[in-house]
């Protein structure tokens, strides 16, 4: 019997080594049946700020008139940047189209912190004196020598490929889209006029995307002008969200 309670007893502290061993293995070496995490949800606009909804053209639609409600008029909007005359070298002051007047520029998104004299301000840029203008100049009082940041949120019902980018602007302009720099502008100062630039290729996923406009002024005139179209070129109608 003595041998018998020894034999279980062996038993019993082998087992509780054998379970041990097993208990301080390496954690990456443990199997597990949990699901893969989740994607992160698409982040939501910040604040007062609310996001544009893009309606696509159903497929049988062919028109291509454009209209004020296809231009996104509803933006987020940092400044001024003011800047001396005398800066960049002077007129035409090129110079100030790759300047970064706020780091980390292409992903602006309207929570971080204004730098002394500006401002994030929401904007509807209705009733200007050219249909589609975001008007920067009644905005900041006319002032010269100037930069200003916009942003907007546009709600994709669908991803959308090879898609184009009208703009225009007075003066220099850069146009970032979800991070990625889609197009610049700043050869020369120019007058604007709607759909000066066309840009194509550009990828809208669906759900929401972050555009933001860089548009420096040097004299006169400040504004600009941005609208999407599908890869057939018919116009995009864009609405604010409810």
């Amino acid at each position: 019997m003595r041998n018998l309670t020894s034999i279980c007893l062996a038993l019993a502290m082998l087992a509780m080594a054998l379970g041990a061993t097993v208990g301080c293995a390496p954690e990456s070496t443990k199997k597990t049946n949990a699901p893969a995490p989740a994607l992160a949800p698409a982040k939501a606009p910040p604040g007062n700020l609310a996001a544009s909804e893009l309606i696509l053209p159903a497929a049988s639609d062919t028109a291509t008139a454009v209209t004020p409600k296809h231009f996104v008029m509803n933006w987020m909007v940092l400044g001024p940047f003011t800047f001396k005359a005398t800066d960049f070298g002077g007129d035409p002051q090129q110079g100030a189209a790759t300047k970064a007047f706020m780091p980390n520029e292409a992903d602006l998104d309207g929570t971080q912190a204004a730098p002394t004299g500006t401002a994030w301000k929401a904007m509807t840029f209705a009733g200007a004196a050219d249909m589609g203008q975001a008007d920067l100049d009644l905005l900041y009082g006319g002032i010269d020598h100037a930069a200003a940041y916009a942003v907007a949120w546009l709600d994709c019902p669908q991803e959308l490929t090879n898609a184009k980018l009208y703009v225009g602007s007075d003066d220099f302009i850069t146009v970032w889209i979800n991070g990625k720099q889609v197009h610049f502008f700043g050869a020369e100062r120019r007058s604007s006029v709607r759909d000066q630039d066309i840009v194509t290729g550009i990828t809208l996923k669906k759900g929401l995307n972050r555009v933001v406009v860089k548009c420096v002024d040097v004299v006169f005139d400040w504004n600009f002008y941005f609208r999407l179209t599908d890869s057939k070129d018919r116009p995009i109608s864009v609405k604010p969200k409810s």
